[in-house]
């Protein structure tokens, strides 16, 4: 009778529970192979399956969450960029894909892109931009009969191009093989889709202000990228990039060049070299401080939402023209990848690259810490 006791007890307590088991299974070789499958990098061969209603039993639902809310660490927002958002959920993407799992990706509230003003839309950041990538919506995810989280980014694995070495730091990679490249392209191609509002918004802004003609694309990453953060590409300046932008310009009888930057100073110092050979958003929101501008504060009507919108006019306008100057950047990236999804292929891509910082500077220090004081 008392042993029934103990054994209702620990069933009741989730830690003592999971303790209890690893006590009894101690020295079960295949049980200690699970456990450290489950838990270390390297092994993408287990998943955990929760089982949380009823609905599609015959289906594996693959859930790919990032910047949900948590309580436990308060509103805090998660500053990544649009670009490495986007990033992660394609790496995330290969391996349901690769098992005929059901993907469902869904970027939550404590995303900087976030916008209050989209509520009567949808709570689910990605699908201001983009459709859903399958035909079950986030919101059914927990009244599904089977359910994979993304929490453990070893799945990621499961693509053949990734290399041990980087295995601990997957997304902060800031060189990518031409093979990697390529499968992203794969992967945004077959479950990435604009949805019909972001469609016609970008098809109308790219026919606007590409006049025919041959163009070479040029990105600049500033802002934030002058602080010198850790395991992030050291800066190039904008006076670099010109010199190299007048050579490749030159060199390849281009007529215009479209320019994105993050960075009010990049673009003064463009438009006093090219004049009217430059082509670029003047509606864009841009930055002169060291923090980026997607993790900027703002007070223009949806804000948050434009943010987003307005990487991705760029990203698409970048992709659309003949050649690419560019830096190490998760935009850049992206710019390569889409342009590869849209079966077109660049020129000549000329990527600007120093090296990564080894060690955040003092100066990044300081900013990071006035950034983790952002609240919703």
């Amino acid at each position: 009778m008392l042993g029934k006791r103990i054994k209702k007890l620990i069933k009741s307590n989730d830690k003592l529970y999971v303790l209890g088991r690893c006590l009894k299974n101690i020295n079960d070789p295949d049980y200690q192979k699970l456990v450290k499958g489950y838990y270390e990098v390297g092994d993408c061969a287990s998943v955990l399956i929760e089982h949380r209603g009823e609905k599609y039993p015959d289906k594996i639902i693959y859930h790919i969450g990032f910047c949900m809310p948590d309580n436990k660490k308060g509103a805090v927002r998660d500053t990544s960029g649009f670009c490495a958002l986007l990033r992660k959920t394609l790496l995330s993407m290969s391996f349901p894909d690769a098992l005929g799992m059901i993907p469902v990706v869904e970027w939550g509230s404590k995303s900087v892109y976030y916008d209050t003003g989209m509520d009567p839309v949808t709570s689910n950041v990605f699908e201001y931009y983009f459709e859903p990538v399958s035909k079950i919506c986030s919101g059914e995810v927990g009244d599904c009969k089977n359910v994979v989280d993304v929490t453990l980014m070893r799945h990621s694995l499961v693509n053949s191009f990734f290399f041990m070495e980087r295995a601990s730091d997957l997304f902060a990679s800031y060189h990518l093989e031409e093979q990697e490249i390529e499968r992203l392209a794969e992967l945004y191609k077959k479950y990435i889709h604009l949805n019909d509002k972001t469609k016609k918004y970008i098809e109308d802004q790219i026919h606007e202000i590409l006049d025919g003609g041959s163009i070479l694309a040029v990105h600049i990453r500033g802002t934030d990228f002058s602080l010198g953060t850790k395991n992030h590409p050291i800066v190039i300046k904008p006076e670099e990039y010109l010199e190299t932008v007048k050579q490749v310009y030159s060199d390849g009888n281009y007529e215009k060049i479209f320019l994105a930057t993050d960075d009010k100073n990049a673009l003064e110092l463009f438009k006093g070299e090219f004049k009217n050979r430059l082509l670029y958003y003047k509606d864009a929101f841009r930055a002169e401080s060291y923090v980026g501008a997607h993790a900027t504060l703002n007070d223009r009507p949806l804000h948050h939402y434009k943010l987003g919108l307005e990487v991705l006019r760029d990203i698409y306008t970048l992709a659309n023209c003949d050649s690419f100057v560019c830096g190490l950047s998760q935009v850049s990236f992206a710019v390569r990848y889409v342009n590869l999804a849209m079966d077109r292929k660049f020129n000549s891509v000329v990527v600007l690259d120093h090296g990564v910082n080894k060690e955040s500077s003092p100066e990044y220090v300081k900013s990071d810490k006035q950034l983790s004081q952002m609240k919703r």
